[in-house]
């Protein structure tokens, strides 16, 4: 009895190792397609600053309002190109507009005066130099709206390149994964088609800086302090994977 006991248990065993041998991936047929994603993602450092000044005056009549923001954007952009060979500078729009009173119950408002207003965006590739660059337009009377970083044209074009080898890598490696684990040989994968997308995130705005120190050329405007930061991009690519016969 104990004889018969043991022999069903071990028949038993082997019938469920069958089994389980059968829940495995069997080797894949030759032309299947596979599609394969992969993504990879780094970060770059930015090497490109946007800085956006204003300048803004009201007055009695438009004459006067438009002549005061003339007179400070002019002498403002030219202490910036003074500053910096590098500093590219344009026009962020120009705007005027009425100012009226607020009027007594049942009377009409009417102008009291006069509202002008330009914008400059100041772009430049010395990202080390923009605290002091903002401080010499603070200096002259402007604004900060707002700073941002961002790569430049030739450091994105540099970051896409590494990005297209970083991700061809990774297909290759994960394609060699999913070829061990489906049975086949790696050689016997074959690329059918390959589809690239790119992306890259905004450029950030930093709205307010730290003030940390006086600088002696002009003490009346204490120096800003801006991080330059990174910038994420990211690569895709879908393998289109075909199944032939290892050579």
């Amino acid at each position: 009895m104990f004889r018969k006991i043991m022999v069903a248990t071990v028949l038993a065993a082997a019938a469920m190792g069958a089994n389980a041998e059968d829940f495995y991936l069997k080797p894949a047929p030759k032309g299947m397609e596979m599609n394969l994603p992969v993504t990879v993602q780094k970060s770059f450092p930015n090497d490109k600053a946007r800085i956006v000044f204003s300048a803004m005056f009201e007055a009695k009549d438009l004459a006067t309002a438009q002549s005061e923001v003339n007179k400070t954007m002019a002498d403002a952009q030219k202490a910036v190109k003074d500053f910096s060979s590098l500093a590219q500078i344009r026009n962020g729009g120009y705007y005027t507009q009425p100012i009226y009173t607020n009027p007594k119950k049942g009377e009409a408002p009417v102008i009291s005066g006069w509202r002008a207003r330009q914008n400059i965006i100041v772009e430049t590739e010395d990202v080390n130099g923009v605290a002091s660059l903002v401080q010499v337009g603070q200096q002259a009377k402007l604004a900060l709206e707002n700073v941002s970083y961002s790569l430049s044209d030739e450091a994105k074009a540099a970051a896409q390149d590494q990005l297209s080898k970083d991700v061809i890598e990774a297909l290759n490696k994960k394609a060699e994964s999913i070829a061990v684990a489906m049975k086949v040989a790696p050689d016997a994968l074959r690329i059918e088609k390959l589809n690239f997308n790119s992306f890259d995130a905004p450029d950030g705005a930093v709205f307010a800086a730290r003030s940390m120190g006086v600088n002696t050329a002009f003490k009346s405007v204490e120096t800003p302090v801006f991080e330059a930061g990174t910038s994420n991009m990211s690569m895709s690519v879908t393998a289109v994977l075909k199944t032939e016969a290892a050579e």
